[in-house]
């Protein structure tokens, strides 16, 4: 698929920017940068797009993303305006700015999560806390200090097994910037229709095209098939009810545009390897460990 090209601008008194963006809004667009880009999930939820993969994002999370890597993060609600519910510390630095010092011997582990990071990593167990810290400390450091914290983070984030791949693939500039607004209808008109049946003419005419001509084009930019991108996301919005509802297993199928229970449990299982009462029992049993 065809993301967006994004510019992060930057002053010139700093070599990479750390913000806390709250309402996040230019989110809600499949795009890339070449800047590396780190980001703390403070408050909020949703649906993310990071290459391949589509789940769901929650608060206190924390991910890598490498350059180039299409990611887009959607929350619940009107798309046309920012939520104000979303904040999130969100560090963006161009991979150019540590090369010499990515080359030394000694930064080894440094250079190759930075390649990892082309498939997009989560962060997690103490290291999170720990990165956390580390963040928060970021925001408000200024010159030398600013940058050892950055080289801390990636070090301690290097040096840690509590990570894990987002993407099966890693995206390369095989993209065409001129068909990015194409792409984003497909999304959007999936996104604001997936509760119901979509058939592959109906999602082929949004984008002005023959239905066969729509399943080369998808398959061949995002390594799927459009049917295995709907029941992605259904199921995506299946795993956010079972979280946090107490809505009966026909009432969430029925909600995230399965036709009956059945139909459900076989998808569910296929994309989570878990059935829906597994996954809810698994949630469950982490809410009461962490109370």
């Amino acid at each position: 698929m065809d993301p967006h090209l994004l510019t992060i601008p930057l002053s010139s008194q700093e070599s990479f920017s750390v913000k806390l963006e709250i309402g996040w809004n230019f989110y809600k667009q499949w795009h890339y940068h070449r800047e590396i880009e780190i980001i703390y999930i403070i408050r909020g939820s949703g649906t993310r797009f990071i290459g391949d993969r589509i789940d769901n994002f929650k608060e206190d999370e924390l991910m890598l993303i490498g350059s180039n890597l299409p990611h887009m993060f959607r929350t619940q609600g009107d798309l046309s305006i920012e939520n104000p519910d979303t904040e999130a510390i969100v560090v963006h630095f161009l991979p150019d700015i540590l090369s010499s010092f990515l080359n030394l011997p000694e930064n080894a582990a440094i250079a190759d999560l930075l390649r990892k990071a082309g498939h997009g990593l989560e962060i997690s167990g103490d290291t999170l806390q720990s990165a956390k810290r580390i963040l928060h400390s970021i925001r408000y450091a200024r010159n030398t200090e600013k940058v050892i914290l950055l080289i801390q983070l990636l070090h301690l984030i290097a040096s840690s097994r509590e990570k894990e791949a987002l993407s099966q693939f890693m995206f390369k500039n095989a993209f065409n910037k001129s068909d990015d607004e194409r792409l984003n209808r497909i999304y959007n008109y999936t996104m604001n229709n997936f509760l119901r049946q979509i058939t592959l003419q109906e999602i082929a005419d949004v984008v002005h095209m023959s239905p066969n001509s729509f399943c080369r084009y998808f398959k061949s930019r995002t390594k799927k098939r459009y049917s295995s991108f709907l029941l992605e996301i259904r199921v995506s919005h299946a795993c956010k009810l079972l979280s946090e509802s107490t809505y009966s297993m026909a009432v969430i199928a029925y909600e995230s545009g399965f036709m009956n229970v059945s139909n459900f449990n076989r998808h569910f299982k296929l994309i989570t390897d878990k059935t829906p009462f597994q996954y809810r029992a698994q949630v469950r049993a982490m809410k009461m460990s962490h109370r």
